[in-house]
Order: structure tokens, then sequence, then C-alpha cells
């Protein structure tokens, strides 16, 4: 990600050098700016004087460059530029990312030395004046705006005034600007990312994996595919990867390269993400895949699933847990999050299942919708502040045919982060208040009908006291600052969440393990504590209250599974039943590093007697229709479960038999 950007900013530099600032300015105003006549502007395409081509776009794209057009009265396009002795019209838009959840919204428009600035109602440049609140620049429409200051402001031209722009609050009046950008990379067309139905197992004589491209109202100039980074012949928008046919066990990605226009002269050039495609010998029963923290490094999940195959000689998690904080800088909206983010992320997994918990980055309801959508025994109505997410008893788990039905002894229950946020007008505060009583429920509900299921609480914050708990140390295993951060990363009522867990774990004798992530950025290494060990959680931020107590479940750091922000450094967990234990495995997808932990399980895991009729039958029906999907992974997956349903058939013969035996030898 860091060398993608000195790249980038190379480029950048590169451009400024190649274009050359030979124009003869127009017009200069008084507000220290240029306008520039373009060479040629046709078609969309605008052309330099040496030759080189600029693409109209319809969007800002973090990190590129653009040149910005208005039209005087003659109806000629006019490059905007900083006025110098050599006009800077080529514009830098960078969207500040690397910032906490509640940041105000920040990019900036440069061209060279210069800032384009929005001061007191004006268009300036060179001016650092900040007032504090969103400083954030848009094109939408044909149009410039502004938001800061609490309003949207269009920019307006006023050719020939002496003051030629100025800011106006109705659209109607703006300037119609035209936005031009070159590169690798021009504008967003794919509405539809590819992704992989489903893994596969090897040697099952599984047919070609399918992928599809989905397209806004565009015309197509030329699609391209990839897999494994090599060029494919096909041209069109869906792709059948022959090339995966008969392949050993392995992690594969296929993408495509889109160029498009549309009727009003816009031109769009678009890579995919990286679908993932599996090829596994089965899946590893009752084991979940976590992760916290990727920040957009989605390829990193990939990844961890080539990981985890190599640790188990081939056989793939059942079940992938995402614990928040997808994207970068401010909260996500939900609208973004779901149709530009999550489709990234689940063309990452594929086809494994997964269900999703918000950090403090993320729409809880964006992550609501997609646990709710991947109908893994989640409610319909999945709350905002999260709940049950999954359920490996469920029908629609025993019936999906996919990887989670080899998960039936798990249970997942997600918090979303908006459920320790409370707001009052601009004030924000952090508390597990409205949450206890919802995991009271839950686990009350568990406790009735216990099994010796793995009870696994994901949410993106944790319960300990930053720095106050003993383990609370960096990676170098530095003691962190007590309280270093904000009430969110020391969650009032902390202790007391802790404390309903801990209740129930101990009285019902409950595999529990509450998993979260969140820490990372205030350089906290990964900490695991389990049975037996204290943690210290938070009472009170305000008055720095804690209270300590005797675990009687595990408390875990999910991973951080990226590499930019704090300490983050591309970890990850992966956890199963391994007889009478469980295996905690914390691992990292760039080194063979890994912390090794076994937990000793409580309890035995017994299939509801209430549950096994239906669910036999619907996974058999399942493995009936599915043999090119993970149904078939159940046979090949060691020790899976299914053998119950022959002992269940081959016990109650064997009792007949020896009654029979029996009556024999009595008569005779």
């Amino acid at each position: 990600m860091k060398k993608a950007k000195v790249l980038i900013m190379l480029s950048f530099l590169f451009i400024l050098c190649a274009v050359g600032l030979h124009f003869a300015a127009e017009t200069v105003s008084a507000a220290g700016f240029a306008l520039i006549a373009a060479q040629t502007a046709k078609d969309g395409i605008l052309t330099l004087e040496n030759g080189q081509k600029w693409y109209r776009v319809n969007r800002f794209e973090d990190n590129q460059s653009y040149i910005m057009t208005v039209k005087n009265a003659a109806g000629e396009q006019l490059m905007l530029a900083a006025a110098d002795a050599a006009p800077q019209y080529i514009w830098s838009y960078y969207r500040s990312n690397m910032t906490t959840s509640t940041a105000p919204r920040i990019s900036t428009l440069s061209s060279g030395r210069y800032t384009l600035t929005f001061t007191d109602g004006r268009l300036t440049v060179n001016d650092s004046h900040y007032s504090g609140g969103d400083s954030d620049w848009e094109y939408t429409d044909s149009a410039l705006c502004y938001h800061g200051e609490g309003t949207v402001s269009y920019l307006k031209y006023n050719a020939g005034t002496g003051a030629d722009f100025s800011f106006t609050g109705n659209k109607s009046d703006a300037a119609e600007i035209q936005l031009y950008t070159c590169g690798d990379i021009l504008a967003r067309c794919i509405t539809q990312q590819p992704v992989a139905a489903a893994p596969v197992i090897e040697g099952s004589g599984y047919p070609a994996p399918v992928f599809t491209v989905g397209l806004s109202d565009v015309s197509v100039d030329s699609v391209k595919w990839f897999a494994d980074g090599e060029a494919q012949s096909c041209t069109g928008l869906t792709y059948t990867a022959d090339i995966f046919a008969n392949q050993p066990v392995g992690v594969h990605t296929v993408s495509c390269l889109v160029e498009a226009h549309d009727e009003s002269g816009l031109h769009y050039r678009e890579k995919s993400a990286d679908a993932t495609f599996v090829i596994a010998k089965g899946v590893k029963p009752e084991s979940i895949m976590t992760f916290s923290d990727i920040h957009e490094e989605y390829g990193q999940i990939g990844e961890a699933i080539a990981k985890v195959m190599q640790k188990t000689g081939g056989y793939i998690p059942a079940l992938i847990v995402c614990t928040g904080d997808f994207v970068y800088g401010p909260t996500a909206d939900k609208d973004t999050e779901l149709s530009r983010y999550f489709p990234q992320i689940v063309s990452q997994l594929g086809g494994i299942d997964a269900v999703y918990v918000a950090g403090n980055h993320d729409s809880s309801e964006a992550a609501s919708v997609m646990s709710a959508n991947a109908d893994l025994g989640a409610a319909k109505n999945l709350p905002l502040q999260g709940g049950l997410i999954f359920d490996g008893e469920s029908q629609a788990v025993a019936l999906n045919g996919k990887s989670s039905r080899n998960a039936e002894s798990i249970l997942v229950y997600g918090i979303n982060f908006d459920a320790a946020t409370k707001k009052n007008g601009d004030i924000v505060q952090y508390s597990y208040a409205d949450i206890i009583g919802e995991v009271d429920s839950f686990l009350q509900s568990a406790a009735s009908q216990y099994h010796g299921e793995l009870v696994v609480i994901s949410a993106h914050s944790g319960l300990h006291a930053l720095g106050v708990q003993p383990e609370s140390l960096n990676p170098m295993q530095i003691p962190i600052y007590a309280w270093v951060g904000e009430n969110q990363y020391n969650v009032d009522m902390s202790y007391e969440l802790a404390q309903t867990i801990n209740r129930y774990a101990e009285q019902y004798n409950m595999d529990i393990m509450y998993i979260f992530g969140h820490d990372h950025s205030r350089n906290e290494a990964e900490m695991l504590l389990t049975d037996g060990d204290t943690l210290v959680s938070t009472k009170h931020y305000a008055d720095k209250s804690t209270a300590s107590q005797t675990l009687h479940f595990t408390y875990a750091h999910a991973g951080y599974l990226s590499s930019v922000i704090g300490c983050a450094d591309f970890n990850f967990s992966f956890i199963y039943r391994d007889g009478d234990k469980f295996v905690f495995d914390l691992l990292n997808t760039s080194d063979d590093s890994v912390r090794h932990t076994e937990i000793r399980a409580k309890h035995p895991y017994e299939v509801p007697a209430a549950t096994e009729t239906s669910v036999s039958s619907g996974k058999a029906a399942v493995q009936t229709t599915t043999s090119a999907a993970v149904s078939a992974e159940k046979a090949d997956a060691p020790k899976t479960g299914d053998h119950v349903y022959w002992i269940l058939l081959v016990v109650p013969v064997a009792a007949c038999l020896v009654f029979f035996l029996k009556r024999r030898a009595q008569n005779n």
C-alpha cells in the first residue's frame, strides 16, 4: 500500500515534467488564477499541446491528477490554473484517510506549491486558512462543490467581472466544470464485481468457474480478463476460467480491466476486485477464520485463506468472521459501504461463508445488512447494534450446502460498534449500557439449550482498560501508557459486560470466546487471555475507574489484517475444535510466524436431539445436488460429524441383533 502511494506520487511528478507549461494565459483574476485555452477538447478528450490525451470523467479519485475547465462566452474550454510565471493547471486530488473515524472529511486540490482553498465565500490559492470541520472538495453533476462550515457551496464563474470565481448555494447557478484525468484508472463503471460462487474440491470433476462483471449504462470499448495476473483471451463480460480446471489445491485470482464511455462524453477505465478462487481438499470442521482492521487492504483476505490451507494441508475454514474497520477515514455511510467496499470483500472470500461486524470506521447498518443477507441464522431484520449472526445448528446453515455447514457447533453473536456509541448532540460518548441486556438475553437463550457449542462474541471494541490491563503491551512488549486514547478505547461499563459473559461461562460451563480488534492505532499488540487469567475493565472513563475479575472465558484480539496504521502487521486468527480442546492460532500472511494456543474445552459438543432428523435430511439433500460446490467437502474433510448419522442407524440395528441372539440362546 505504501509502495503504491509512492509510485502514484512519482507518476504525478512525471506528468508535471512531461506535460510542460507552455500555454499563454487568456486572463488572470485578482484571486491568483489563470484561465488557459486548451489545445483541443473533443468527444470527451482534452489534448494538450504536447499531444498528451486527458479523458473526461465524473468524479475525483484519491491520489489522482486532474485538469478542470470552464467555458467562456465563446464556448471555449479554459483550464483553471494557479497564476504564476508558469501557470500550474494540473491539480492533484488527495483525500485524508489516515484519520480517526470521528475526524472531519478533508480533501485537497493542489498544483505545485499552490492549494485550492475556500475562504470566506471566495476561491483562493496558497491560503492555509482552516476553520475546522469538514473541508471537502467534490465533483458531481458537472459542478465543483465544497463541503465546509456546515454548508455545501458550488463554484460560480463570473466571466469578465473582475472577480471571476465566487461560490453559490444554488446549484443551478454553478459553473459548468469539466473534469479530465489520465493514467491507468479513469473513473468507475463496474457495478458488479466478479466473484467465485464457492470453493471447489480437488479432483471432484468440478466445472470451470465462471466470473461475471456488471457495468453501469455505458458503451464498452474493451474488456481484458486476467487469471493469476496473466492476460486471457476472453473479451466479454463473462469469463469461464478453463485454466483452473483439474488444478491441484491452491488459491487463485481472477480480475478484469474495463474501458468504456457514455453518450455524454464521459470515459471510464476501471480494474475490478481480485476475485479469489479456491481449490481445496475439504473444509476444516468446526473452524473459523477471523480478522479485524483490514482498512481496504482486501487482498490480504485471499492471502489469509491461503495461509490456512498451508497450515491444514489444503483445508479451508468453515466460516469467516470479519470483525470491523473495513474502510479508512471518517465513518462510511451505508450506501457507499454496500456499493463500493463490501463487494470487494466478498470477491476476496472465494465463496466461503462469512458474517460481518462493524467497526468505528464502518456503517453498522451496512454490516447488519451483509450478515442478514448471508442467511446463516441471523434475523432478516438484524438490528443496527448487531445480534446473532451465525447459528451453526440452524436450518439455513444445514440447507445452504456451503462451507459453514461444517461449523454446526458454533454460534456467533456480533456487536457492531454503534452499539457502544451514545450521541447527545455534538457530544459522543461510549458505553455498553445499551447492549448488556441484549447480550444477557442471547446468552440466556444459548444456555437454556446448550449442547457444547463454541459461543463466539465478535465485537470490534474490547473489554479491557487500555494501558491498565497488564497485558496491554506494544509489539516490543513495552507497556502502553495508561488510559491512552479516548473513551472509545476504554468503553464505559466494560466491566459489567464482561461480568455478564463471565457469569454464563461459569454457571453453565459454556465455552465462550470474546474476539475484538480496534486497538492497533494505539500500538497495542494482539493479546490473548484465557480461563483463570485476570481481566481489568473500565467502569467509568470519566473518573478512570476500573474493576478486575477472574476470567471464565477466552478474551482475544482477532488479529489486525493490515499494515498501514499503528502496530497492524498482517495478523489474523484461525480457531478450531480439536478433540477436547480448542486451538487458537494467530497467523501472519507475510511470514510463517504463529502464536499457538490450546484451550481446554469445557464441554463436548452433542448434536441436539430435536434437530437430528431435519438437519440430517437437509444435509443429505444438499449433497446430492451440489457436487461441484463445497457440499463435496464434507466427505473429504476429516471428522466432519457425518459419521454420527451412520452411528444412529447402526446402533439400533446392533441392539436388535443382540436381543435376537439372546432370545435364541434362551430358547435353545
